[in-house]
């Protein structure tokens, strides 16, 4: 998995999807989560022959960027294409659709916060979009950097 924003950084800077905790207007408030702005930062598969259509999303605050705060993984498809992605724990594919935390990295003491604020307020129709378009992009721009001999 490698970071959205180093193969198509202007798009990913623009699109970005952040979250502002804390008193202003324009924000949400949750006890226990510090006030400050919070990006979900895309990650996505670079294999050539992998069509997983999962994204690792890794919350990171403004005020900590360095942080990762929770890392989720999400599969936009419908429970199906997950099933038969995964033969040996087909139960597993209600959990990618819907988010879950990612049990191979260490998440912080917020990561469960962040994962029902994802479910509950990040993840809206055009977010979910907004994440396929941008995993077709990206295995675009790598098949074409691939042909070039730029990888």
């Amino acid at each position: 998995m490698i970071p959205f924003h180093s193969v198509l950084p202007e798009l990913a800077v623009r699109e970005v999807r952040c979250l502002h905790l804390g008193d202003t207007p324009h924000s949400h408030s949750l006890p226990g989560l510090p006030p400050d702005k919070y990006a979900y930062v895309e990650f996505y598969c670079a294999e050539p022959d992998c069509d997983c259509r999962r994204v690792a999303l890794q919350v990171v605050g403004r005020s900590q960027p360095a942080k990762a705060l929770a890392t989720i993984s999400y599969g936009w498809e419908n429970e199906a294409f997950y099933r038969k992605q995964m033969p040996s724990a087909p139960e597993d594919a209600r959990g990618v659709i819907r988010g879950e935390l990612e049990p191979m990295l260490e998440q912080s003491e917020f990561a469960e916060e962040f994962l029902k604020l994802f479910q509950n307020v990040v993840l809206d129709e055009p977010y979910r979009l907004r994440l396929r378009r941008h995993y077709r992009l990206f295995k675009a721009e790598l098949a074409r950097r691939a042909e070039r001999g730029t990888v």
